[in-house]
């Protein structure tokens, strides 16, 4: 079995598909950047639009904190459009921006010298089938709280390799290339963040 699989019907299984966004971008925007290059505003806006939720997620899972993700995702920006010349176009231009936002993150970090807040408030809305019923849709936010709960209480290094997998649905070559790691060692930290969240969550689920 592939160390990344996991059983469809587990509840870590089914909550972690709540992570999973249908709005990843997955636009290239190698035309974008290089108008951007030279120097046209309304190339980098359209690349901003289509990226900042993205990059403020990633933010908001590392920081843990809505205003200094918003702080940091807009720093992250102005790095990226003045440093333009220095992004070598063979890599993809999202993944250049995310290992922008992830250092400035990790900065703010250390530069306070603490860890993110435990006490996290579930970072987006789970969104129901309209046709499951009124039981279906509080089991379902039940679990995506447990999930989250249970998230806000792994490192720092274990929350950013399932937000980068799961939330923001990089490829582990790409979350190696934002990390600054090979991609058998995020193989590594996937399972063992992954084995974390179901030993939490069994644990809760045996508490109630």
């Amino acid at each position: 079995m592939n160390a990344l699989s996991i059983q469809p019907s587990s509840r870590l299984g089914q909550a972690l598909a709540m992570l999973m966004t249908a709005d990843a971008p997955v636009i290239p925007w190698s035309d974008e950047v290089a108008q951007a290059r030279r120097g046209d505003r309304s190339a980098f806006e359209a690349i901003v639009r289509g990226l900042q939720r993205p990059v403020y997620g990633l933010c908001l899972r590392l920081l843990a904190n809505e205003a200094e993700a918003a702080e940091v995702a807009q720093e992250s920006f102005l790095r990226a459009w003045s440093h333009l010349d220095r992004f070598d176009g063979r890599r993809p231009f999202e993944v250049w921006l995310m290992a922008i936002a992830r250092n400035l993150c990790l900065d703010l970090l250390r530069r306070r010298g603490r860890h993110p807040t435990q006490d996290v408030e579930p970072l987006q809305e789970v969104l129901s089938s309209p046709e499951a019923s009124q039981e279906e849709q509080a089991i379902s936010k039940q679990t995506y709280r447990s999930l989250e709960e249970a998230m806000a209480q792994l490192g720092l290094q274990d929350r950013e390799v399932l937000a980068l997998y799961y939330v923001q649905r990089r490829t582990t070559r790409e979350i190696a290339d934002i990390m600054g790691v090979a991609p058998g060692t995020i193989m590594a930290r996937l399972f063992r963040a992954r084995e974390k969240l179901r030993r939490m969550m069994a644990q809760e689920e045996v508490a109630t």
